[in-house]
């Protein structure tokens, strides 16, 4: 494949390298020659110097062709005027936003851009992740599929602890869920399957059922509601 990438900041950095790595061809647009010098000197050629926003740089990178086109710069703005052009103008196949500021999304998938990745969304996981505390979290966003794919730990004083699956408001996930449990394999799971403090449940959940999802399973048993 032939993937451009706008900004070679840490990001456009780490991508260029493990794309080169996967025998793709690359080429990273960066405004900053300093940069683009010491992505040359890690990486080799495969800079081009301009800003990946403007039509005469998208020329010279040969965006009509490119197979990927990412914008990973600091400015939602340029990356936002970015993809509108590989989109629109370029018909490149598959079109990717970093995305800075959260409340940005909307305005991206308003102006056709669905593809977008959010960085504070992806570090507040990772930091989750290694918090047994939280119970709920995001691994992966299937856009075109409307799908999320979520991890779901059953942690003290959860309503799911003790209880089989298919006796909690969130029985659904039996449809499509894998049980992780200590000391045991990956399981297939069913409504009959009674959760144990410690349990992760990787489920596959349609976006309209998140909200649903993340309310029950954060929720802690109170005193007068006992056990279930």
């Amino acid at each position: 494949m032939y993937i451009i990438i706008v900004g070679g900041g840490e990001v456009g950095f780490y991508l260029t390298r493990e794309f080169i790595e996967a025998g793709h061809e690359v080429l990273v647009i960066e405004p900053d020659s300093r940069q683009r010098e010491w992505l040359e000197e890690e990486l080799g050629g495969v800079t081009l110097v301009g800003e990946g926003c403007r039509i005469q740089c998208l020329d010279e990178a040969g965006a009509s062709r490119a197979d990927v086109f990412i914008a990973a710069t600091d400015a939602d703005e340029v990356n936002l005027a970015a993809c509108q052009l590989a989109q629109l103008k370029y018909r490149v196949p598959r079109v990717v936003a970093k995305l800075n500021n959260p409340r940005n999304r909307n305005i991206f998938h308003k102006l056709g851009i669905e593809h977008t990745v959010d960085v504070a969304a992806l570090l507040l996981e990772h930091l989750k992740a290694q918090m047994p505390v939280f119970p709920f979290m995001r691994l992966l966003t299937l856009e075109e599929e409307g799908m999320e794919v979520v991890q779901v730990r059953v942690t003290e004083g959860s309503r799911l602890s003790e209880r089989k699956l298919g006796e909690t408001d969130v029985a659904f996930l039996a449809e499509s869920a894998c049980l992780v449990r200590v000391g045991a394999g990956p399981q297939v799971v069913s409504e009959s399957t009674r959760l144990q403090v410690g349990d992760s449940l990787i489920c596959v959940v349609p976006e309209d059922r998140l909200e649903r999802l993340r309310a029950e399973v954060g929720g802690i048993v109170s005193p007068d509601e006992g056990g279930g």
